[in-house]
């Protein structure tokens, strides 16, 4: 009886690839419209832009608009009519500002540093001039501080935006009382509500920057959290590429055909390997590695490396999948916060000697297909997932092979795509579909019609899981000769 386990659960990093993939290049036929998936590889992750906080760009929005003000003032009926009065004084003001504004233009556009304070200092004294050199109109320029003192607020906080609206409130005062040109259309009740206009500003400004510099800092956080996942992904992506098959091997005897398509583009959990022990001897195995992708990849080096030793040191798939587990629980006992389980189905054609010997840790039992036809052979011998207790035992069971038989070998991904009303395809509906491709020319054109079928019936739903599938077809006709000679 099938052992049963929890499902591995497909990642959520990124969306599911579209389309069948997969393939294995070489003499096989591909089906049509197949990706060819040469290199087994997932594209890589974009790195995120840089937020850099002391950029300073609102210096050159603020020299933008002090130019747009500089305009305004010198085209206004007010600056008109102090020009006839203001004389010297007048036109130094207007010449120093401008020399100003170009400074900062060019300081801003080389990136050189220049201290805020004073520019804010700077622009609350122009305005000021304006306001005293302009006369009984020159009041109507109060609005300019308004500009000051919300850039103050947002380049230093509340303290910044009070210090602004304390200091122009008191240019003010000087320039419209304190006898050096007191503007005596405008009633005090006015400059009064105008200074507390001003005051109120400063502070719901300042309270809006620091808000906004707090979510800036905040966003810069998230960023760099992220970040530090793309980095572990990419790191995972190259583990991947780096253990994962990226091509199968040609086996003489065997018509091999495969498809793959990863639930996401971090990191799979599907593995598969096609391994050569010798003679006319081929071990086929098909892995799924459940929990998250991090917790993975500690497992994949391990299962990987330990598998293809175990492969070519034992002749016996009980063994192997025995020494297997007792790795990867090892792995697991150093690391008791891993979470994490590997079903896995190995299966040895021996073409000398014309049988098959499987054994299976959990999981979905491969099918056999005999030449002579008939219903599916399901290999279900099976034991316990790997990686769960250091000490198990597993059973093998051994079948005769005859040309024409075909065997394939299949990730849980493949039975659990979902329709529209959101049924799985299931074991039964996986394997009608299997029994109608059978008599495909190759194995690999068999691969792709069954994958493609899946696919179609998952178009509407969705597909949860890494969907792999290993099709091995005997096309030697001398099956059970040592020597490769004809019985």
């Amino acid at each position: 009886m099938r052992m049963s386990y929890p499902r591995a659960q497909a990642s959520r990093l990124s969306p599911s690839l579209p389309g069948p993939m997969g393939g294995v290049p070489g003499s096989y036929a591909e089906p049509r419209g197949a990706i060819r998936n040469d290199v087994m590889s997932t594209p890589p992750t974009p790195p995120l832009p840089e937020l850099d906080l002391q950029r300073r760009d609102t210096e050159i929005v603020v020299a933008v608009f002090r130019t747009i003000f500089l305009l305004v003032i010198l085209f206004s009926p007010q600056f008109m009519q102090a020009r006839g009065t203001g004389g010297l004084l007048l036109e130094t003001v207007v010449i120093a500002a401008t020399v100003y504004n170009l400074l900062l233009f060019i300081v801003h556009a080389r990136g050189l540093p220049f201290p805020r304070q004073l520019i804010v200092v700077v622009d609350v004294v122009l305005i000021s001039l304006w306001i005293y050199l302009c006369g009984p109109g020159g009041g109507n320029f109060f609005v300019l501080y308004y500009a000051v003192v919300i850039v103050s607020g947002m380049w230093f906080g509340v303290s910044g935006a009070f210090l602004a609206a304390g200091f122009a409130s008191a240019l003010y005062v000087s320039a419209t009382v304190a006898g050096l040109r007191p503007d005596e259309t405008l009633p005090w009740a006015t400059r009064v509500m105008q200074i507390a206009f001003l005051i109120v500003t400063s502070g719901v400004v300042g309270v809006a920057a620091a808000a906004n510099e707090r979510e800036r800092r905040a966003l810069a956080a998230s960023r760099a959290v992220l970040q530090q996942y793309r980095d572990r992904i990419r790191a995972a992506q190259y583990v991947d590429d780096l253990i994962r098959p990226k091509r199968l091997p040609v086996a003489p005897g065997l018509d091999i055909g495969f498809q793959y398509r990863p639930a996401a583009s971090a990191f799979s959990g599907d593995y598969y390997a096609l391994i050569p022990l010798g003679e006319r001897r081929w071990g086929l195995c098909i892995a799924d590695l459940s929990g998250k992708f991090s917790e993975r990849i500690g497992y994949l080096s391990t299962f990987a490396t330990t598998l293809r030793l175990g492969a070519r040191r034992e002749q016996s798939p009980a063994r192997v999948l025995t020494e297997v587990n007792r790795e990867v629980a090892a792995a697991a006992a150093d690391n008791v916060e891993l979470e994490t389980f590997i079903s896995m189905a190995y299966v040895v054609i021996d073409l000398d000697g014309a049988t098959l010997s499987y054994a299976n840790a959990g999981h979905e039992p491969p099918v056999l297909l005999r030449t002579g036809g008939g219903p599916p052979l399901s290999l279900m011998r099976a034991g316990l997932v790997l990686g769960v207790q250091p000490e198990v035992t597993y059973q093998e069971e051994r079948l005769p092979l005859s040309p024409g038989d075909t065997l394939v070998l299949f990730s849980d991904g493949m039975t659990e795509v979902t329709d529209s009303q959101g049924t799985f395809l299931g074991r039964e509906g996986f394997l009608a579909q299997v029994m109608r491709h059978v008599g495909a020319p190759s194995a690999q054109d068999m691969a792709g019609r069954i994958f493609q079928s899946a696919n179609e019936y998952g178009e509407g739903g969705q597909r949860r899981d890494d969907m792999t599938l290993l099709v091995a077809r005997v096309v030697a006709t001398d099956l059970g000769s040592a020597r490769g000679e004809p019985d």
